[in-house]
């Protein structure tokens, strides 16, 4: 299965249970996860509950340095992995292997893709 959710990936932040409310850094953050849900949903008919495997894509336009201020790809991850949770699969502990890979592209084809597939056994 791949969801492709359109425009700038949103890392995850670090939040605080009143800063959650307040803070736009973290309300944009859930505002974020809350769609990649709502995409996954059209994707998925029910929870998967196998083990799996994710693979995350994050399409970024700009300067990619190593201290860039692009994000962490384990907070991109987290994105992923918080937003499918009970959509795609009933845990997030079912994932077996994750990989993100932030790849540049040009501002108007900004994405993140979550391929998802059942571990083979």
């Amino acid at each position: 299965m791949l969801i492709i959710i359109p425009g700038r990936p949103v890392p995850a932040v670090r939040m605080t249970g009143r800063g959650k409310y307040v803070k736009p850094e973290a309300i944009n953050y859930l505002n974020y996860k809350h769609q990649i849900g709502w995409l996954a949903l059209n994707k998925s008919k029910k929870p998967i509950i196998k083990p799996i495997v994710v693979k995350v894509k994050v399409y970024l336009h700009g300067k990619s340095t190593p201290m860039g201020r692009d994000g962490d790809v384990d907070n991109y991850l987290k994105s992923a992995l918080d937003g499918c949770n009970k959509v795609v699969w009933v845990d997030d502990r079912q994932v077996m292997k994750a990989t993100v890979e932030k790849v540049p592209c040009r501002a108007k084809e900004e994405r993140m893709e979550i391929e998802i597939c059942e571990m083979e056994e």
